[in-house]
């Protein structure tokens, strides 16, 4: 598209409004790069990229960019086998930490996102946050040798800490020795400060000029006035010497760290790029997700079709002052005609047209209403403004006209014409002839074209011609004031003789300038009364509507509002009961146990005695057991006569297992239910409405026999105890399996001598809980293992 087009509809100033938003400077010159793309498949995905980083941000918070730093140019010296310097080092280090705490923020979304909106949150975005690569090794060597201030460490290498641990000393021991130098009377008097300072990497002390030859001393820098000369005293030359040795060896191990550094990054070269373009893609998407929220923006449907409907649409560089417009043009007709008084808005209509098909077109939300629709267009041509060229001699309407002859050779189906005060500067009536015939020639070509002007012809045109539409700014007779609306439908008048009344012009001077309007003028401007008239109508009937609407929905509202609290109170109440049963039921199998260990270590009962005690127990459980169930088949009963719908949380009777409605087959009275990870076919009479659980609370368990705290292992092994130990712990596990409700057990004693099946068969002779018993088959153990029956 045309760069000047694009100028002129501000584009150039919502990039750098977005491009405050971005943290890296890739992502802000990718930004600033923005170019309208005329594909539709490109524009949908890329609008739909801002459209799921605004809902992870808005449920997540923005994703951390800090320490990512513009690596192309280091990387590109890698590339080349150059040592990178300490800062560039530095700069691959908080990059390597940036990567790492943006790939979490991502793992973090996906790791701790609830089943089932995973696929919500998985998209284009969240998957490139997850490709990035921590490079791990690579950060600890970075962070091994360079501390939190940039620099390297001692103990980046030994020789490093070698070196620098004699420099301290050394220049420890030149700094006592200049003490006691300045310090001395006997030097005192020469010296211009008491104080040490280095020149030309040497410790010197500031000497007055005059004293040059008394003093002990090498010269190696003067001041300004020469008054003070900065003199190495003699005493120090030799440890001076050595130091600047020390320093020479400490630049050659830095060098060899950092060659050491640069080769070892240099070895993920690949990897750091692919990081760089991620974390730039995802800054990029942010930024203007970020943007979309400022300016309330909303990602328009997009069609290829050249139509276009703008709901409540706000020109973005306007802000708070900006007046919501409703504008559409493309379906029943491509051409429209915008009328009105100046400064009305009709040029701000026309650039929040094109400004927003070049934002989509970029990838960008529009502040605008849900469902506002725009079309890709290959071409948008601009006419907007006065902008004739001195250099060229070109008259205003020169100007207009020789770009609007490049529209006519260039325009065609694909293309979006916009043209203000279209025929302006020029005679009114060969304007208006000049601004028909090229409307003419635009809707041949099947341009998508919208044209501001002042020219009663071209709205008699509008009315006349099919395929083009009149509208119009609306303007306030009482305040004499454009409320800057856009009247679809509707042309605009010129409304000079109702502001001339209003402003007091005499009746009959007004009367008399009508006469002076030919018929058809006349005519034009009682259509438009009349229109305006019927719209007044309309709106009133339509904001009627509309207030009943609105009270309809909040009674509507109100009814479901309570359905669902006595829905909820009724679950409540059923949860509640559930809740209270099994803490009863448990309470119940911990007396029972409590009493038959009591009845075991009893003296004064013999085995027939615990044994008829242990029976009665039995029976009251379940009878308690089965009181508790029958309440619940009672109150599933209720719930089977609820219609199952499409969408409905539900319980399966057989399973008790929760699970949501995906379908419902009326003939077969089935439905499919998505149950976990499972998606089965179930009878609709398997199917209850499932009751809404608390936030946090797990569903109750529908069988209160099985309980997860309960948790009996269906197998004891007795091999390797005692005779009276083995037959203690089997005593006491046939009560435990009884009261978790297991039907079966196996009884593993070995084959060896039989001593321990022996023990084993003693007590499942005599105990109450046992129905029956048998050896093991071939598979299951053989005679090593017995298998008991629990009654």
């Amino acid at each position: 598209m045309d760069r000047k087009n694009m100028e002129k509809l501000e584009l150039d100033k919502i990039k750098e409004e977005i491009k405050r938003y971005a943290a890296t400077i890739p992502a802000r010159e990718m930004i600033l790069n923005l170019s309208p793309v005329p594909d539709l498949t490109y524009v949908k995905e890329r609008l739909r990229e801002v459209t799921v980083a605004r809902e992870l941000a808005g449920e997540f918070g923005l994703p951390p960019f800090g320490g990512i730093r513009d690596l192309r140019g280091i990387l590109e010296k890698l590339e080349k086998g150059i040592v990178l310097n300490l800062q560039e080092l530095v700069d691959i280090k908080d990059s390597l930490g940036g990567f790492r705490s943006l790939k979490r923020y991502f793992n973090d979304i996906l790791d701790n996102t609830v089943e089932g909106l995973v696929e919500k949150y998985y998209s284009p975005i969240t998957s490139r946050g997850e490709e990035l690569i921590i490079l791990q090794e690579l950060e600890k060597e970075l962070e091994r040798c360079l501390d939190e201030h940039g620099d390297l460490k001692d103990s980046a290498t030994p020789a490093l800490a070698r070196i620098r641990s004699e420099i301290a000393r050394t220049a420890n021991r030149i700094r006592e020795k200049m003490d006691s130098i300045i310090k001395s009377p006997q030097f005192q008097v020469m010296l211009q400060d008491n104080l040490i300072t280095r020149r030309r990497e040497r410790y010197v002390v500031p000497v007055k000029s005059e004293y040059r030859n008394q003093f002990k001393g090498i010269v190696h820098d003067q001041s300004a006035s020469g008054m003070t000369l900065f003199m190495e005293p003699l005493a120090v030359v030799q440890m001076n010497n050595r130091l600047s040795e020390l320093e020479a060896e400490e630049e050659q191990e830095i060098y060899r760290i950092l060659t050491m550094l640069s080769e070892k990054a240099g070895e993920y070269i690949y990897e750091l790029e692919r990081n760089l373009e991620i974390a730039t893609f995802l800054d990029f998407s942010f930024a203007r997700a970020e943007y979309s929220r400022q300016v309330d923006g909303v990602e328009p449907e997009m069609n290829d079709e050249g139509v276009v409907d703008i709901i409540k649409g706000r020109h973005p560089l306007l802000r708070e002052k900006a007046v919501p417009i409703d504008i559409y043009i493309g379906e029943n007709f491509r051409t429209l005609i915008i009328t009105g008084p100046n400064t009305g808005g009709k040029t701000v209509a026309l650039k929040t047209v094109g400004l927003f098909v070049l934002m989509a077109q970029c990838g960008l939300h529009v502040p605008a209403a849900q469902e506002t629709r725009l079309a890709v267009f290959r071409d948008v041509f601009v006419d907007i403004g006065d902008e004739q060229s001195i250099e060229q001699n070109l008259s205003t309407f020169s100007s207009h006209m020789t770009r609007i002859k490049d529209f006519l050779l260039r325009a065609g189906r694909n293309s979006l014409v916009l043209i203000d005060e279209l025929g302006a500067g020029t005679d009114p009536g060969e304007g208006a002839a000049l601004g028909i015939a090229i409307l003419n020639r635009l809707k041949k070509k099947k341009a998508v074209t919208i044209v501001t002007t002042h020219y009663s012809q071209l709205k008699n045109y509008a009315f006349e011609e099919e395929g083009v539409e009149n509208a119009s700014v609306e303007f306030d007779l009482q305040t004499l004031e454009p409320t800057f609306r856009i009247l679809m439908g509707i042309p605009g008048g010129s409304n000079a003789f109702a502001i001339a009344r209003r402003l007091g012009i005499p009746e009959e001077i007004v009367d008399e300038a009508s006469n002076y309007l030919s018929a058809d003028e006349l005519r034009v401007d009682n259509i438009i009364s009349e229109l305006s008239l019927e719209r007044d109508r309309y709106l009133r009937l339509k904001e009627e509507v509309r207030a009943k609407e609105e009270k309809i929905d909040s009674l509507i509202r109100k009814y479901d509002e309570l359905t669902l609290k006595l829905e909820k109170e009724r679950e409540k109440i059923i949860r509640e009961a559930r809740e209270e049963a099994a803490s009863i039921l448990e309470e119940a199998r911990r007396e029972t146990r409590n009493i038959l260990q009591d009845l075991k270590r009893s003296d004064f009962l013999n085995r027939s005695e615990i044994d008829r005690k242990g029976n009665e127990l039995h029976h009251q459980l379940k009878e308690l057991e089965e009181s508790l169930l029958t309440r619940e088949r009672e109150e599933d009963k209720k719930r089977i006569d609820q219609e199952i719908q499409v969408g409905d949380e539900v319980r399966l009777l057989s399973t008790g297992s929760r699970g949501q409605v995906l379908s419902i087959d009326e003939e077969r009275k089935e439905a499919t239910v998505q149950a976990g990870i499972m998606t089965i076919r179930v009878s609709l009479e398997d199917l209850i409405k499932a009751e809404m659980p608390e936030t946090g609370k797990k569903e109750m368990v529908r069988r209160y026999r099985v309980r997860k705290t309960e948790r009996v292992s269906p197998s004891l092994d007795l091999r390797g105890k005692r005779y009276e130990d083995a037959q203690r712990i089997l005593d006491k596990y046939l009560d435990d399996v009884f009261l978790a409700g297991l039907k079966q057990v196996e009884i593993i004693h070995g084959k060896g001598t039989g001593a321990l099946r022996k023990a084993a068969q003693e007590i499942l002779d005599k105990h109450v809980h046992v129905e029956s018993y048998r050896l093991g088959l071939e598979g299951e153990g053989g005679y090593g293992v017995t298998i008991v029956k629990i009654r």
